[in-house]
């Protein structure tokens, strides 16, 4: 797993990338989905509603033409010549001119499209705008077909009458009336109208090219079909389950090839049921064309994508480039490296703190560095002089051992405490101590003081006992105490008192090295706290210019030394420390 891990690592460029490119051809992708399902909707939708449309026309047209001819048969059945013609025994030659007029005037110039027939009741007589079919033979059936239709009716009828005359022409209904008198029916009244008058009502009905058209009465017998192309004279019976069980919507599906079919029923006493078809190839055909120019639009949009995306990136990524780089060449020790801030943002904010941080750490870097040195020197000049103590030291023991068999004991004390002093000075290589143990190198100061002077001063010691374990640097105390009594004591006319005060405050250690001597003039007192300590060379400040600087290398500037003074009253020096107290073996061993 970590190793694939390690494998699929990605730049954050590479990232963003495919960031860019994932935000940018998912809605392409889904949008051209939406487009192509949508659009195939709203065709379909559109489709329906113009099929029905024309649909309604066709019916329309086709309930026109179909009261045009009742009006016209009715008539010409109601017309009391042609009544008298029929009711008459024997119809001469000229009878049969009036009734042909009557016929032809009827039709109005349509007697090359429909046919129309009248026949006697009683079979004796019948004449035609074209010809008799048999199926109009009354006395072969007298009660069948058409006739027993009409017998039963009061006068008018729209008759499903499929047949193929002798000269290949298609009928598909007949509107017929029979012709009575004194209630008794002596005729019957007939127009045949072929499929050509149905076909030109449905071209005439809308502009939609590939629309069909099927004509059934209510048992499913086909009077017209242009759809289904069947020999059958019914329709199957799976096309009337998709009639049956589309009679809420009036439309159902057909594959192949696909096309969509509409239905309605005639209204009134026509028993026809009109269906029409049409293709959705042209749907399809457009939808098509619309998934292609998606398609094209999609690609091309995805392209631009893939080809814009890297140039914004390198320029959104271009400020983090240039910290990764500067980065690249701290690691290698440049610290002089600086990222460019060009911009006012949130890279601008990082490339601007970056910087301070790199310029606080050179500053820092300088500082340790400056302190590794001063360590570094004052440890060989602490070597330096362990040779000449040595050397005293030795010396000084041979002078005690001389003086304590001449029987000097002021000698013996005084070389004994000096002897203490120069040990510890030689033997602890540890740059602290204990302030228990540096307090006792002041007592063994003081002691070599006192057989000097005498009872000139007296010594007052006070130090906390919790801060006895602090660590603190070796000889911190000592040479303020050599300076106090030196420059402030010794030249005292009379007695002084010198007092060493040791408290905690909080986190720090204060020391206070306090003397009644002549103290010190303001003009000195101000020449003492601003000289240089690396230039400066009087011999009465180095003691106190050396306590103040180590105590400002090993814990920082905020502490040191201050110094307070009067002329003629007395002196206080006063050390800073912070509260230190570590364990032996933290401390790394004491002086033996």
């Amino acid at each position: 797993m970590k190793e694939l891990k390690q494998k699929v690592h990605l730049s954050f460029f590479a990232k963003l990338y495919i960031c860019f490119a994932v935000i940018s051809i998912v809605p392409v992708l889904s949008f051209s989905i939406l487009a192509y399902t949508f659009s195939f909707q709203n065709f379909m939708v559109d489709l329906k509603r113009q099929s029905n449309t024309i649909l309604e026309n066709s019916i329309a047209n086709l309930e026109q033409t179909i009261k045009e001819y009742e009006m016209a048969i009715s008539y010409f059945s109601l017309d009391d010549e042609v009544i008298g013609i029929l009711s008459s025994d024997e119809i001469l030659e000229e009878k049969h001119t009036t009734l042909y007029q009557k016929m032809y005037i009827l039709l109005a110039g349509k007697s090359a499209s429909v046919t129309m027939h009248v026949v006697k009741a009683d079979g004796t007589f019948n004449l035609s705008t074209s010809f008799l079919p048999d199926i109009y033979d009354v006395q072969d059936h007298p009660d069948w077909g058409i006739f027993r239709a009409l017998n039963r009716s009061e006068g008018m009828i729209v008759y499903p009458n499929h047949f193929i005359s002798p000269f290949g022409k298609t009928y598909c209904m007949t509107i017929a009336h029979n012709i009575k008198k004194d209630g008794k029916i002596i005729g019957y009244c007939m127009i045949d109208i072929p499929e050509e008058v149905f076909r030109t009502i449905f071209t005439s009905s809308g502009m939609m090219q590939s629309v069909s058209y099927t004509v059934i009465d209510k048992n499913y017998y086909i009077l017209y079909d242009d759809i289904f192309n069947t020999n059958d004279k019914f329709l199957n019976s799976d096309l009337r389950n998709l009639l049956l069980s589309s009679r809420s919507t009036k439309s159902f599906d057909l594959e192949k090839p696909k096309r969509l079919v509409t239905w309605k029923e005639m209204k009134g006493d026509i028993p026809f049921i009109i269906i029409s078809s049409v293709g959705v190839d042209l749907v399809v055909m457009n939808n098509n064309y619309i998934a292609i120019t998606t398609l094209i639009v999609a690609t091309v949009a995805i392209l631009l994508c893939l080809g814009l995306s890297p140039v914004i990136v390198r320029a959104l990524t271009r400020p983090l480039n240039q910290i990764v780089e500067v980065m690249k060449k701290v690691q290698q020790g440049d610290t002089t490296a600086r990222v460019p801030v060009q911009k006012d943002d949130e890279f601008g904010f990082i490339a601007d703190h970056f910087n301070m941080t790199l310029d606080k750490l050179n500053i820092l870097y300088e500082t340790n560095l400056e302190k590794q040195n001063r360590l570094r020197l004052s440890e060989i000049k602490a070597l330096h002089a362990q040779i000449n103590p040595h050397f005293l030291y030795n010396t000084l023991d041979s002078i005690k051992w001389l003086a304590k068999l001449n029987g000097v004991e002021d000698i013996v004390i005084m070389v004994s405490q000096l002897g203490r002093l120069l040990k510890n000075s030689i033997n602890n290589q540890d740059d602290t101590i204990p302030i228990r143990e540096e307090i006792n190198l002041v007592k063994s100061y003081l002691s070599i003081q006192k057989i000097r002077y005498g009872d000139k001063f007296e010594v007052d010691i006070r130090v906390d006992e919790d801060i006895m374990d602090c660590v603190v640097p070796k000889f911190i105390i000592q040479p303020l105490v050599e300076n106090a009594i030196i420059h402030g004591i010794e030249n005292k006319i009379g007695n002084a008192k010198l007092v060493i005060k040791g408290t905690k405050e909080e986190d720090t250690i204060i020391f206070e090295i306090i003397d009644d001597g002549i103290g010190i003039n303001e003009e000195d007192l101000g020449k003492l706290k601003q000289a240089d300590y690396e230039g400066d060379d009087h011999k009465e400040s180095i003691g106190i210019k050396n306590v103040d600087k180590r105590i400002k290398l090993y814990y920082g500037q905020e502490y040191g030394l201050d110094i307070k003074s009067k002329e003629n009253v007395g002196t206080t020096t006063r050390i800073t420390m912070p509260f230190k107290q570590v364990n032996e073996g933290e401390r790394g061993g004491t002086a033996s």
